[in-house]
C-alpha cells in the first residue's frame, strides 16, 4: 500500500495546485507576412505528387483539408459514351445546316 500512497502523493504534489504560481506560457505572434500565405498544400497524392493549390488555415487547401466534402467524379460508362456518340451522329446534319445558315446570314448582313 505504501507504493500506492507514494504515487498518489507524487501526483497531488505535481498536479493539485494546477501550476497557479507559474505564469502561463505565451506564444509569439507569427510574422506579418505569413498570416495570409500558408504555402503549398501538404496533401500528397497516391503517387506522391504534391497538390499545386495554396494552403489555407491548417496547412491544406480547401479540397484536401480533413473533413472536406469531396464531390464524386462523373464516370462515363461505355453505354453512356455510346449514347452520346449516337446522338451526335443523329443531330450532326441538323447542326451542320444550322451553322451553314448562320454563316450565310452573317455574310448577307
Amino acid at each position: 500500500m505504501s507504493a500506492e500512497d507514494s504515487a498518489r502523493d507524487t501526483f497531488e504534489e505535481t498536479w493539485a495546485d494546477g501550476g497557479a504560481d507559474e505564469a502561463p506560457l505565451e506564444l509569439a505572434p507569427p510574422p506579418r507576412g505569413s498570416v495570409g500565405d500558408q504555402g503549398p498544400c501538404l496533401y500528397l497524392g497516391p503517387g506522391g505528387q504534391r497538390c499545386d493549390r495554396r494552403a489555407i488555415e491548417g496547412g491544406y487547401c480547401a479540397r484536401h483539408r480533413p473533413g472536406a466534402i469531396s464531390l464524386p467524379k462523373p464516370a462515363f460508362s461505355k453505354k453512356t459514351l455510346a449514347a452520346i456518340i449516337g446522338l451526335a451522329g443523329i443531330l450532326w446534319p441538323y447542326l451542320a445546316d444550322l451553322v451553314r445558315e448562320f454563316v450565310r446570314w452573317m455574310h448577307s448582313h
